[in-house]
């Protein structure tokens, strides 16, 4: 059952008056432009900031996904991500083999960025016909090599100075601004943003998210409206 499932349907409509007016306009908005066309996958990433750094890029460029696949490390985002991560689903995956399961079997292309080499496209040249995942992987290995079979393609962000290579937490906020901004530009509404389904299921977590003790309240807030609607 992914993660958002988990929180009752009827939480925005009945929660959401409990935030500021401001509070839920900001939500609203921000869930207006969420994507789930461009998704950020992580493999193995070991330092926490990085984890953290990364996960604030994609909720600034409106991810709805990412993926943490666990191939040889585990994940633990600092202190850094805190009031970032309650923003985006976040997919554990245990193996690669499941990771690419479910992304070929969701539709997804998958690129993964690499260091600068000759016959590597560039990250302008990636095709935005299709939903694509983005692939980092560890700061010292790199992507697995369980992962070339599956690759779609592979890509590199141009660079005209001495340094050779990035931190892949720029490298991330790099790419997913360039990717978002581009799909964003060529991609209808309807393809590029999430359905209305897709919408309630996000602001259902995230009021939730919000207030403490939120089962009570809508506990109590349902008990409120059955008893209004059985007096009138």
């Amino acid at each position: 059952m992914d993660d958002h499932d988990r929180y009752p349907p009827d939480a925005w409509k009945l929660l959401s008056p409990q935030l500021t007016t401001e509070r839920r306009e900001r939500m609203l908005a921000a869930v207006a432009e969420r994507t789930g066309f461009v998704r950020l996958v992580m493999q193995d990433t070991h330092h926490p900031h990085n984890v953290s750094a990364c996960l604030r890029s994609a909720e600034a460029f409106g991810l709805s996904d990412v993926d943490l696949v666990c191939h040889r490390e585990k994940f633990s985002p600092s202190t850094v991500a805190r009031g970032v991560a309650g923003w985006l689903r976040l997919n554990r995956r245990n193996s690669i083999a499941e990771s690419v399961d479910w992304l070929k079997t969701s539709g997804f292309r998958l690129a993964a960025g690499v260091p600068p080499r000759s016959g590597v496209r560039t990250l302008d040249e990636i095709p935005l016909d299709q939903p694509i995942a983005v692939l980092f992987g560890n700061e010292k290995l790199g992507v697995a090599d369980e992962w070339k079979p599956h690759l779609d393609f592979e890509f590199t962000i141009p660079m005209y100075g001495m340094v050779e290579s990035l931190n892949i937490s720029v490298s991330a906020a790099i790419s997913l601004q360039a990717l978002t901004a581009r799909a964003r530009k060529l991609l209808s509404p309807e393809i590029f943003h999430l359905d209305e389904r897709g919408k309630v299921r996000l602001l259902n977590a995230w009021v939730c998210r919000q207030l403490r003790a939120w089962d009570k309240q809508l506990q109590h807030l349902r008990a409120a409206t059955t008893t209004k609607s059985g007096l009138i």
